[in-house]
Formats: structure tokens, sequence, C-alpha cells
């Protein structure tokens, strides 16, 4: 039988579960394979979705579950897309809407896979959800044919569609055909009164690409806002399709000519998260990083009108206290758990995405994430973390060899370090102005290497940071700043910024900015690089450790290759990209 739920029409048979991987065929109706479910459901801001023009600061449901119809490069929640049925008991529609209550939500909302691959669910859930007065909404690329989207449209109050381009090459690469029915839906979700905000993601080379979508948005109405994710090259994609946050800022100037309302994500410290009145340009909403493709309110909205008289199209109330996330939780974060989880898994040589799933239902309860989202913040914790994934995955005895190998490193780094030193240490992502929390584990890295964190000084937290001013910077005058290995910015640009910014301290003036190479400073064990990377630069000349030759120790026992073979990107558990020796294909289905 033909499946009718998206443009591929797939041919659901005994031998065949669809592109997603999630639909079954029982007589001459095709179903929701029985053992789908939802793998998660936690609270969140409707920010973190997000969402910046619905309900401000509101408290919702974010649920997920497994499969996609899009195979895209680089993607954030590639196993989550898998498609892979669930092993362990998972969430009911009718048990998410009474934890959506019982949690006091506005509603519920389907993040992190493709809600075409789990439509019969999610179906389901929409109606039980609207009965019970919640609203109801997803994250989607709005793939699906006209008259399943014509269903749709009435089960759901809002969405946010992912858009891959304006060009039908665009989408060939994650292996559709056409760009057309995304727009089509587009269009049509808005006629029926759905609240419709859109993301695009830009990537190195594809300005022109996305220029186009937005003019295309534009024609539907120039009030949907626009939302530019920032590459970020995980899995496979390569590093230089990363565009610095300067350049993409530059490109989101150009694109408000044609609408209303363009916001930038991934680019920690940016002003461009902001709302501003299109009509005059008065700040009406400040908000600042909060995660990857994450934001959160710092300074809420007073009216929807601007002092201008300019009405900003926002739909729903603005909450009265904002919803506070716990560790992981929030929109996209619990996907980099995932990916710290897939990090060590692989250095124990478990490259099988089946087994990775079996882990992750193992401690994806909220009280074991939140008890590994402590376990990663200091270095010997995270030796505990290793052994709490080498024992799910039965093979304690590869942990305690990663655990031998991360330990050594520690002795001798903290040899160089028995004595703190004076030497001020500030540590920031992707901005100048953007500073890493107090508590994680790249300031502890600078402690434990003999450094004195100023950021130990910060009275906020945020996630995994907080704007800051520039005298905060230049009253505590840091010695070195260390830029995160995670979301990075080119040291001219950086350099560029303290002068706009005024900010010269001795670290800008003696020119001891640093960038920490990818992922070597959180989210892998190669923070044990990373350590050494900070030890290095805060004992120049004196501590004798060979980088060099410790990466490649670590690369070929625990990734069979050597260093200087690995082209790294930003993924926690990949140490390069393109096509790396030891990769497996993903668990498929007949």
């Amino acid at each position: 039988m033909q499946c009718n739920v998206c443009e591929f029409g797939c041919e659901i048979n005994k031998y065949s579960r669809g592109r997603c991987g999630t639909y079954v065929c029982t007589g001459d109706t095709i179903v929701q394979d029985p053992s789908m479910g939802y793998l998660g459901a936690y609270p969140i801001s409707i920010e973190t979705v997000p969402l910046l023009h619905y309900y401000p600061s509101g408290k919702f449901l974010q649920i997920f579950s497994t499969g996609c119809n899009f195979q895209c490069s680089g993607c954030v929640a590639r196993l989550l897309a898998s498609g892979r049925p669930l092993t362990h008991s998972s969430l009911s529609p009718s048990q998410v809407v009474a934890r959506a209550l019982q949690q006091q939500c506005l509603g519920v909302v389907s993040t992190l896979n493709e809600p075409a691959a789990n439509y019969y669910i999610f179906r389901d859930l929409a109606m039980q959800a609207k009965e019970k007065g919640l609203l109801v909404g997803c994250s989607t690329n709005c793939y699906f044919t006209g008259e399943t989207l014509d269903k749709l449209g009435q089960l759901v109050d809002f969405v946010n569609v992912g858009i891959k381009g304006y060009s039908d090459k665009s989408y060939i690469t994650c292996g559709v055909p056409s760009s057309a029915p995304v727009f089509r839906n587009i269009s049509r979700l808005f006629d029926m009164g759905v609240h419709v905000e859109t993301s695009v993601v830009y990537s190195r080379g594809n300005e022109d690409d996305v220029m186009k979508v937005v003019e295309a948005v534009s024609e539907i109405s120039p009030t949907i806002p626009i939302q530019i994710m920032r590459f970020i090259p995980f899995g496979d994609a390569p590093i230089e399709l990363e565009p610095s946050i300067g350049e993409v800022e530059s490109l989101c100037t150009a694109l408000r000519k044609h609408v209303d309302y363009v916001y930038l994500f991934n680019s920690p410290g940016t002003e461009l998260l902001n709302t501003y009145c299109p009509k005059c340009g008065g700040l009406l909403a400040e908000r600042e990083f909060y995660g990857p493709m994450g934001s959160r309110i710092v300074k809420p909205w007073i009216s929807y009108t601007c002092n201008c008289g300019n009405s900003v199209q926002v739909k729903g109330s603005n909450a009265t206290e904002s919803f506070n996330e716990e560790g992981f939780m929030g929109g996209y974060r619990i996907s980099r758990a995932f990916g710290m989880v897939h990090a060590v898994l692989t250095c124990l040589g478990i490259l099988d995405d089946c087994k990775l799933m079996d882990i992750w239902e193992k401690i994806s309860d909220t009280e074991t994430l939140m008890q590994v989202h402590h376990m990663i913040q200091q270095p010997y914790s995270y030796l505990e973390f290793i052994r709490l994934i080498a024992g799910k995955a039965n093979v304690p005895e590869k942990g305690e060899e990663l655990v031998s190998f991360i330990h050594k490193r520690l002795e001798f780094v903290h040899s160089l370090a028995v004595e703190n030193s004076d030497h001020k240490v500030y540590y920031c992502m992707g901005s100048p102005l953007f500073a890493l929390n107090a508590g994680r584990m790249e300031n502890n890295l600078v402690v434990f290497s003999g450094g004195m964190s100023i950021n130990k000084q910060l009275q906020k937290e945020g996630k995994p940071g907080v704007n800051v001013s520039s005298s905060f910077i230049n009253e505590r005058n840091p010695d070195t700043i260390f830029i995160s290995g995670f979301l990075s910015r080119p040291l001219d640009e950086f350099y560029g910024l303290c002068q706009q910014y005024g900010i010269h301290a001795d670290a800008v003036k003696q020119q001891r900015v640093y960038a920490v190479p990818p992922s070597w400073d959180f989210g892998s064990p190669r923070w044990i690089l990373g350590l050494m990377y900070i030890a290095d630069k805060l004992h120049s000349g004196n501590s004798e450790i060979d980088l060099k030759k410790e990466a490649d120790e670590l690369y070929l026992q625990f990734y069979g290759m050597p260093f200087e073979e690995a082209t790294p990107n930003r993924s926690f558990h990949r140490p390069s990209s393109g096509i790396w020796p030891r990769h497996v294909m993903r668990c498929t289905h007949a």
C-alpha cells in the first residue's frame, strides 16, 4: 500500500516500513509501528523550540520520538531521526497529555524528530490534547501531502518549519527531490490561521539560496519570523561549511530588507536574537543564546505595540514568569546529552547505532540525566560518567582503559599546577561578551591547570553561559582568554569585536587569546587534550607537553586513526568529518 503522509508516497508492505522506518501494513490499512511512542517528554520554554512570537516565555511540554523522512548531512539529531523502534516502554499520547496537565504546561510541542514519521500517534495526541484545552504544535520539515496537510492544519496551533533552502538542489542533498511542497504547505498553514515561524540553515556558500527563501516567505507574508540557523558541522559535515558569526550577521542585515523579523541562532553574544520594531528599529524584546537552536528572554515584552505605534505580530499572552529548564532540558540541548553518551561509546569501540539507542533508553530518565549533567562538569567526576556508560554497555573493562588513559594525564597536569597561580583566565563562547557559566567543565579545566578563572565571579548563569558587559572583563583584566571549541569565532573577528566593545584587558593587548581546537574542551573524552592545551598555554615553556604526540596516542588508541589524518568538526562522537575508517552504517530496516 502507498503511504499518503508525505510526498514520498512510500510503498508499505511486509518488506518495507517506508523511508521513515516507522509504518507497517495491517490488512488493508497503514498504521504506526506498534512499538512507536514518545521517547521523552520534558517541560521547556517556548523560545527553545524555538518560537519567538508565540506565547512568549510560555511553558510547553517538549516531546520526541524517532524517525524522519529526510536524510540531512550534519543533522543535530541524526539517531533520533533514524526511525529505530523503541525497545522499552515509551509514552503514549494519553500519558503525554496527562504529564502536560500535571506540569501545568500551556501545551505540547513535537521536536527533534520529524512528526511526519509519527503522524498517526501525533494526530491522536493532538486530538486528546485539544480536548483538554492544551495548545499543540511541532517543528517540521513540512513535506506533507496536501491532503495530510489540510488535516494537520486543523489539529495544530503553531509550527516551526525547517526550510533546507529554496532550490531543489538544496533539498536533493537531503534525499528530497523538490522544495515546492514545503513552500506550498507554509502558505496553506498560514492561510488556515496556524501560527507559522520558519527556520533556514545558512552554511557557507548558500547565501543566494537563503536570500531566495526569505523572498519566497515574504511573498506569503513579511510578518512570518525568519530564524537563521548558523550551520554547525556535526556528523560527517566538513568544518569549512561553518560560517563565522560575523558573516551571518552581515547576511541577516541584508535579509531584513525583505521581511519584518530576522533572528540569528547558534551565535552566542549576537544582538540579532532581539526583536526590533520593523518600523522604527526600537528594541522590543531582548534575548540571549540558550544552547543549540535556542534562546531565552532577558528583557521581556512590555507591550506588543511599539512606542511609535506600530503593532508587532505576536500571538498569545506573555508569561508573567519565565520557565527555566534544568540540566540538559530545553529544546535541542537534549541532543547534546545524547551526543556526549555517543562520544564515550565511540571511544569504547561501540559503533552500532542500535546499541547506542539501547543505552540511551537506559539513562534518558530525568533523574539520571541530571546525574550525568553534574558528572560531566569536573575532570574526575567525568571518569565516573565513563564508568556509568561502560557499565550500561556491559564493557566495564573498556571503560577502565579510557579512564586510565585520562587519569594518567590528569595526574601529569596536576603536577604542573600544584600551586595555583594568580594567572587570570576568561573563557567565552563565540563572542567576547558571552561568558561560560562558572561551573562549566571549561572553567574547571582552567582551575585544574593552575589558572584563576574570572568566570567564577559570575553572579548569574544561562545555558551554557550569559551575556556580560565589557566592564566585567576589563575590571578583572584577564591575562589569557580562551574561546570555546564548540562554538568558536575566528581570531581576527574576535580582536575586532574587542576593539569595538572597548575591551582592553592584558590578554587582548598582548594577543593571548586562543581558540581551543574543535570539541577539545567539552562534550567528548577529547577534553583531556583540551586540558593539556590549556595547561600548555598557562605554563608556556615549562609544561613539556607534546600535544601532537598526546593527540596521536588518543586518536590511535580510541579512534583507530592518527591525529594528522583527522579533519575535525564540532561533532562530539566523531573524531573526523568525511569518511571515517571505523564508521559503520546506521541501524536500518527492511
